[in-house]
Parts: C-alpha cells; structure tokens; sequence
C-alpha cells in the first residue's frame, strides 16, 4: 500500500492577495503551503539546489525514487482578483540536462487535498535542464479561492527544483521588465484611474513615470506603497522602479 503523507501546517485557511516566494527564509515550508507524498519516501522539501537557484539561495525540491512519485507540492490560499492576483508564474528545472524530471501543474478551487486537484493548468511534460518560467492566467477564478500544486510523476530520474514564485496581475507581469530583481514589484490596478498601488515599498529607492518618447514626467523618491498619478493623462507610460538594493524593474501601466 502506498505510503500517504500529507503535511499542511496547522493554521487557519488564509486568502493572499499578490505575494512571492522564493523559500529562502528558512528551510520549512512556508506558512499555508503544503506537500502530500503518495510515492516512495522522497517528497517536496526545501534546499539548496545543485548548481544555482533562479534567485536566492534555496528551492522546493524533490529527488528520484524507484517507485513513481506521486507527490504535490501546494501553494498557500489565492484569492483571485481582477488585476491583483489573476496570475501565477514560477520557475522550474531538472538538475540534469539528460534525466529530465516529468511534471503537471493543477489546481484546486476547494482544499489542499490531492483529490482536489481536478483542474489541469498544464499536462505533464519534462521540466528542462536550465530554469524555465511558466505562467498561467486566473482570470477564469475571480472572485475564487484556488490553490496550485506542481504535481511531481517521474521515476528515476534525478532531481526536479521549483523556484521565485509570483503571484500579481496579468496586466503587470506581461509587461513587466527585470534586472537583477531580489524582489519582484506588483503594481496594481493596471489600468488605474488615480492611484496605482505598489507592494514592497519599503524596499523602494525611486518610481519614475516615462511616456513611450522616453520622456521623464515625474520622479517620486521614497515613495509610499500608493503612488498619486491623478495628473497624469489617460494614456500608456512606462514605470522605472529603482531598489535599494541596485535592481531595477520597468512595467507597463496605463491610466484610465
């Protein structure tokens, strides 16, 4: 009989609106995650990677068994909101680039058990050996509370990692520009009327709001997380976010 272990951290279901995580501040599983192993004893866990993670320093990973994993790794509670939380990317790779690990992507609109997961956002399909960002839109959820899982399948292989998962805007991460990025910016709503909310603003150096010219229409230094663009005219721009930490990161946003 296979072996069913099933950990979810006892808490309270929780909803989050536009949120990361790239597992680095610890290794435990993260507040309203969860992982279920029906397989042999190689589950989901948190670790380094061989070779570099897509960012920071830690991973979900899960090694090759003799027997076919049959594991899920869960993410905590999203609530789905038009241009907040509408989509869902992260990274994934095999460490080889020869014994590349088969995986799914699903999605429960109920619970955190493996039965509910009867939503198919990907078929299976081998994870490449160099990361690969996947990205799936919920904007069929709104209004729902919905859970992903990387459903692990594969049998001796090696090792499969997941890594800096986003949840934000369809809007924002389309259109959005990276370098060097620690931490990943969600700007919401997109369009926006007034006001255009930032997440991490305490991490923030500068927002600088660019025309599609290149033209500088305004700075703001230490911003707050609601950045006041009612001046603006209705229009498309381009917001050049500085952090302190050197990244920097370009969206596309457009007032209404």
């Amino acid at each position: 009989m296979k072996k069913l272990l099933f950990f979810m951290l006892a808490l309270p279901a929780l909803s989050f609106g536009q949120w990361t995580e790239n597992f680095d501040s610890n290794t435990n599983l993260p507040a309203g995650w969860a992982v279920i192993n029906n397989g042999d004893l190689n589950g989901w866990e948190i670790g380094t990677p061989s070779g570099a993670a897509q960012s920071g320093a830690n991973v979900a990973k899960i090694r090759f068994g003799s027997t076919a994993h049959d594991d899920y790794l869960i993410t905590k509670a999203i609530t789905v909101q038009t241009g907040v939380s509408d989509n869902i990317s992260f990274y994934v790779r095999s460490r080889s680039t020869v014994f590349l690990e088969n995986y799914k992507v699903l999605l429960s609109t109920t619970d955190q058990t493996s039965a509910a997961f009867n939503t198919v956002l990907q078929p299976e399909e081998k994870a490449p050996g160099t990361w690969t960002k996947k990205s799936f839109d919920l904007s069929a959820y709104v209004g729902q509370t919905v859970y992903v899982a990387i459903h692990a399948t594969d049998t001796n292989q090696w090792e499969l990692y997941a890594d800096t998962f986003v949840v934000g805007s369809n809007s924002t991460l389309a259109t959005a520009e990276i370098t060097n990025a620690k931490d990943i910016v969600g700007v919401y709503p997109n369009p926006f009327t007034e006001v255009l909310n930032v997440s991490k603003a305490d991490k923030i150096q500068s927002v600088s709001v660019t025309d599609l010219s290149g033209k500088l229409i305004k700075t703001l230094e230490r911003p707050s997380s609601a950045l006041q663009l009612e001046d603006l005219k209705q229009g498309v721009y381009m917001l050049d976010i500085k952090m302190k930490d050197g990244s920097k990161q370009t969206t596309k946003i457009i007032k209404k």
